[in-house]
């Protein structure tokens, strides 16, 4: 094709785009925007360890771990989750209607998110978007994140706050329920 000028040129090649220069740049990633988690009831999942699998309760009659249970379809996975101070949440177990609160286990120095007993005060948790649809829960004054933890039984893992190490194993999801 013969241009007469510079002008048409220039047009044709805007119209049809059909200018190459180089390397072909790579396509623009968007990245899925975080949101400030809304108030409500979700299932809450690891991206790691039995995904899919929400998160659920031990002993429930006492002090119960939080915990991940492969083929647990009988315990209490749904989580209320609601504003609270220090702009964290506070997390309550919709089927036993308790809050998750942190103790501290003197034996081995572990912190871990628990099922209070009836009226026990809600720990607050930050919840912060570790990119795409992934989440963390941290404590709000500590560099420490809810971690899943192998237990005697393969197919239990406790939850524990543990210092971030960067690994997804620390990632949720946050699915409606």
């Amino acid at each position: 094709m013969v241009f007469r000028s510079i002008v048409a040129m220039s047009l044709f090649i805007a119209v049809n785009n059909v200018i190459s220069i180089g390397a072909v740049p790579a396509p623009l990633s968007t990245p899925i925007p975080c949101a400030i988690l809304p108030a409500g009831n979700y299932a809450i999942q690891s991206v790691t360890i039995f995904p899919g699998i929400p998160l659920s309760i031990g002993s429930a009659s006492t002090f119960g771990n939080v915990i991940i249970q492969e083929n647990n379809t009988s315990a209490p996975g749904v989580w209320h989750i609601i504003p609270a101070d220090q702009g964290g949440y506070h997390i309550l177990n919709v089927g036993v209607a308790r809050n998750v609160t942190t103790v501290n286990l003197v034996e081995s120095g572990l912190f871990l998110p628990v099922i209070g007993l009836t009226n026990t005060a809600a720990t607050t948790y930050a919840i912060e978007c570790a990119g795409g649809a992934e989440y963390v829960i941290k404590n709000v004054v500590a560099d420490q994140l809810w971690t899943p933890v192998s237990s005697a039984n393969p197919q239990v893992s406790t939850i524990a706050l543990l210092p971030s190490t960067g690994s997804r194993s620390a990632h949720w999801n946050f699915v409606p329920a």
